[in-house]
């Protein structure tokens, strides 16, 4: 094993900083313009697509890239704000999550290959993956289907609640891209926590303390 160094290691991060770029790359030759692409490190990834050769390609495409559903909420508010599927236009109900979903089913094949040998580990994944693909492609109609049904329903219910909101309260706007748009600002100018805020989180910490000890 050859020693560390830093210009092994800077070759390494290079490399995989590189992965990514050339993946994005391809995904807009073959899909072209307004392309949204998901990642755990979505944020970061902006900031790296913004610095590489591809930057001008992507803007002139309007390539959106977001931070996975589950993940982004371990991200901070200002980061949820900006790259959230949540707040952004155009990913529906979409979670995309898709490889943790095929990550979290081959672990099914996991106690078969555990033990085996390199020619029988890829012959059972090879084996899993045949047949996910063929029960994903069975059920493909039936997935759409349902996905459509859900969209309705979260319009039918969603629908019908703002419309008791407005009529609760007649005179507020509901106005949600400004509302994100104050929060991500409130967030910007707030460097510290307000001392108001802080007080009240320590009285309500010392009524805790206070009712243990009782």
């Amino acid at each position: 094993m050859s020693p560390w160094n830093y210009s092994d290691s800077y070759r390494n991060e290079a490399q995989w900083r590189a992965y990514p770029l050339a993946t994005i790359n391809k995904l807009i030759d073959v899909f072209g313009d307004h392309l949204g692409i998901g990642s755990n490190i979505g944020c970061s990834l902006r900031k790296t697509v913004a610095a590489s050769s591809i930057r001008e390609k992507a803007a002139d495409h309007h390539l959106i890239l977001a931070v996975n559903t589950f993940h982004g909420h371990a991200h901070n508010r200002k980061c949820q704000l900006q790259h959230h599927p949540l707040y952004l236009h155009g990913f529906g109900l979409e979670d995309l999550e898709t490889c943790e979903c095929v990550f979290a089913a081959s672990n099914a094949a996991a106690p078969l290959i555990c033990h085996a040998s390199h020619f029988h580990y890829v012959q059972f994944l090879e084996l899993h993956f045949d047949q996910w693909d063929i029960d994903k492609y069975l059920e493909l109609s039936r997935f759409i289907l349902n996905n459509y049904k859900q969209a309705l329903t979260v319009i039918s219910d969603y629908t019908k609640e703002l419309e008791a909101y407005r009529a609760t309260f007649p005179g507020e706007g509901l106005d949600f891209e400004s509302w994100i748009a104050e929060e991500f600002a409130y967030l910007e100018a707030v460097a510290v926590e307000p001392a108001q805020d802080a007080t009240a989180v320590e009285y309500v910490e010392a009524l805790e303390k206070l009712e243990k000890c009782q």
